[in-house]
């Protein structure tokens, strides 16, 4: 997918390249309203079959590119309940209603599917998959 001039992989690899070495890069995203924090493991992920990917993947709702971002990604489950994977598909979210998510961000998969419904946002399917672990407490 294109985001302007650059590729949501082009930032999504410099994103994950820009780690303190040793360290997985971290940020937060939104879980049934509540934060939680995502960390990369895809360094040196080879060998995946893709169209597996596209049965076991769960969506992630993405408002832009990586480190550039008017709020942080929604995600549809956690580790511990039925389906997780740590493989997750980016859907591109765009707001359609002039909602300014920097101050009300949308914070559940549930919000968004409604606001898609009511035509006041877009979801676009990327079929861009990555493999990230989700953990619980701080943050980097």
């Amino acid at each position: 997918m294109k985001l302007g001039n650059i590729s949501l992989i082009t930032v999504f690899l410099a994103m994950t390249c820009s780690s303190v070495v040793g360290k997985p890069p971290r940020f937060p995203v939104w879980y049934e309203d509540h934060q939680v924090t995502m960390t990369v493991v895809n360094d040196n992920v080879v060998g995946v079959d893709r169209e597996n990917l596209e049965d076991i993947a769960n969506p992630l709702f993405s408002f832009g590119p990586p480190g550039n971002q008017p709020q942080a990604d929604v995600i549809t489950v956690v580790p511990g309940e039925r389906g997780y994977t740590p493989w997750w598909e980016v859907y591109e979210v765009t707001v359609l209603n002039g909602r300014d998510v920097t101050t009300d961000p949308f914070t559940s998969a549930d919000e968004i599917l409604e606001a898609e419904e009511a035509g006041t946002v877009s979801i676009e399917e990327t079929e861009f998959f990555f493999l990230c672990q989700i953990l619980f407490g701080g943050k980097r």
